[in-house]
Formats: structure tokens, sequence, C-alpha cells
């Protein structure tokens, strides 16, 4: 156990992934709540960055770019250096690697909190093991648990395990100029669709199957249908947008920040998405969600506090946890439209 009024400065390594970040700040907070007068700082990568504006536990911010792989060690060094120059005297990992239970060795961090797992054991003083089952295997967990396990672990009080994001008024002034753009404030219901996932192409569905999605729900429902994608998946929507025989809105070059994001996902009466980032921010915004779900464990992202529903073919490979498909893509292909539309439409059918 560690004793709050002991701890001046704090260190947070930041996952890396949107939606991992999204279920980290019931965490984050519980850092926060739990040491009240500590300084803390954030470590994250550059392109989660906005994910986290706007939240009160962090004092600091430093970013983590590793994309330039021959500066790589330079900037190692160089974060070293600083971390070291900080003298923390607790540090919480939440990312899984070595070179990140590493860096916080090298730094001086005093007390290191992190998974058990890696070859990284000795890097910690503050060891947490994996959950297993009965029978010696590894049991996945909600991200949001796994994470507040790292803090219950050394004694913190958990007071909340809500999901927690904040939209800057800079944002919600720029989705405003869209909204008013594209005709959206008529007060007809906007579903947006989120067809791309960073973590690799077995992840997502067809563009032919969110086109179909949105043609069978705007002949059953007046509302507004628009797509949000990542800079890469402007390609992917355009697929969509041209393969739909009603009017579907492209917002793939107008929403081109995670802080923008957050606002029109928060905005909208319905987020029909595959696993991907997207999805968290609908949960914490207690938006209604359809997720399409294929080679992913739902287990690692099944919370109660989800509005919706999550989608699976009936396939024996699901849950291979592959980035691309060796095989023909069958736990998303066989996913239908018509069953997306209606589980859509059964959710938002109180939506005026």
């Amino acid at each position: 156990m560690i004793e709050p009024a002991n701890v001046k400065k704090i260190i947070i390594r930041s996952p890396n992934w949107v939606g991992d970040v999204v279920m980290a700040t019931p965490a984050f907070r519980c850092i926060r709540e739990n040491f009240p007068h500590a300084e803390i700082t954030l470590l994250i990568k550059p392109y989660v960055q906005k994910i986290i504006e706007g939240a009160p536990w962090f004092d600091n911010i430093i970013i983590v770019d590793s994309r330039n792989k021959k500066r790589l060690c330079g900037q190692a060094a160089s974060l070293v250096k600083q971390i070291h120059s900080q003298r923390y005297e607790l540090g919480f990992l939440f990312p899984n690697s070595f070179s990140s239970a590493l860096i916080f060795w090298l730094g001086g961090v005093k007390r290191r909190v992190g998974y058990k797992r890696d070859a990284r054991s000795w890097l910690l003083t503050d060891r947490v093991p994996r959950l297993y089952d009965e029978n010696g295997r590894f049991r996945p967990t909600y991200m949001g648990d796994y994470y507040l396990r790292l803090c219950t672990e050394i004694g913190c009080e958990v007071r909340s395990k809500e999901l927690e994001l904040f939209i800057s008024d800079e944002a919600q002034r720029r989705v405003d100029e869209i909204c008013k753009k594209y005709h959206l404030t008529d007060g007809k219901p906007l579903i947006l669709l989120s067809p791309g996932a960073a973590y690799g192409s077995s992840k997502c569905w067809t563009a032919e199957g969110f086109s179909q999605t949105a043609d069978l729900i705007r002949n059953h429902r007046d509302c507004h249908i628009a797509i949000v994608c990542a800079p890469g998946e402007l390609k992917l929507a355009q697929d969509v947008v041209s393969a739909a025989q009603s009017t579907v809105i492209n917002l793939g070059s107008e929403i081109n920040s995670l802080d923008v994001l957050k606002s029109v996902v928060k905005r909208c009466a319905l987020l029909i998405t595959v696993d991907s980032g997207p999805r968290h921010i609908a949960v914490a915004f207690k938006r209604p969600v359809v997720t399409l779900m294929g080679p992913n464990d739902p287990r690692y992202t099944d919370t109660p506090a989800e509005i919706g529903q999550v989608i699976r073919a009936d396939v024996d490979c699901l849950a291979c946890h592959l980035k691309a498909c060796p095989k023909d893509h069958r736990c998303m292909t066989h996913i239908k439209p018509e069953r997306v539309a209606r589980v859509g439409l059964d959710l938002i059918k109180n939506v005026t």
C-alpha cells in the first residue's frame, strides 16, 4: 500500500490505441482522486492526445512519438533523461510492453506498477499478476477493469467506473459549422457509420454492408446518415457513399481530429461501427452503438455501461486476434445488413 501524502510526483504511461485510452479514463480519474495533491504527468502518443484533451487529471503531458524509427534511440534517451530529472516517486504502466517498463526503470521512477508479463517483471517494483481461469488459461478481462486493477493493487479506492471524456468549445464550434453546412440541424436523428479500424483489415466490414444498412434504415426512418473515418480511410468512406442508393453524407474530410470526432459522436442518435475507437467514445457519451465484431474477443470490451448490441457471425474462427484474415474473412462478411439495420432501428425507435 502507498500513503498518498508521501507521493509528490506521479508519471503514467498511457495506452496506445484510441479505444484503450477511453477505457483507461476511470483509472486516470482514480489516480487523481487518490493522489489529489500530487503532480501527475501523462506520457501519451501524439495520435491519441486529443482523446484526453480537457481532462482535469493531469498537470503535464509528455508526447511520446516513436513513428520515426531512425530517431527512436535518440528520442528514448532524451525521454529517459527527462523522466530522471523529475524524480518521480510513482509510475503506472498501462501498456504491457517491455520497452515502456524499461524507460521507467532507466528513468529512476521509484515505484513502478505494471502487469507481470512480457519478461519485464524485474523492471517493476509492484508486479500485478494476470488473471487466469480454473484451468490455468489467461482470462480476458474488460480493459477498463484491467487498468483499474493497477490502481487497486496498490490500495487506491475506486469511486466510479464510468468512462469520461471532455469536449472543447473549439470542437463544439467546429461541429456546429459542419452541421449547418450539411443541413443537420432540422431535428432529424443523426446516424453515424464508422467503417474503419486502425488495428487492421480483419476488423473491417464491407463497404457494401454499410451502404446496404444505410439504405435499409432510410427506407424505414426519416433521418440523416453520415460517415466518419480517419484521414487514411477516405477511400473506404467514399466506397460506402458510392455504393449507397440513399444519401450518405461523407464527413471523412471534415472530421480530421479526435476532438471533433468526440463532439460529433456525442450528438448522434446512433453509431454503427466495427470494434474500434469510436465505439468507446459512444459508450463514454452514453450514445447507442451497434458494433460489428469478428476477430477480437468481446470480453475485452464488454461493459454494462454500453447502450447497444455487439453483432457477431456464427462461424468457427471467431476471436483469432489476427490483424489480417488468412482465410475468407467470414467472421465479418457473414454479418448481414438486414440484421444490423434491424438492431439499429430498434435502438432509436423512441428517438424523435
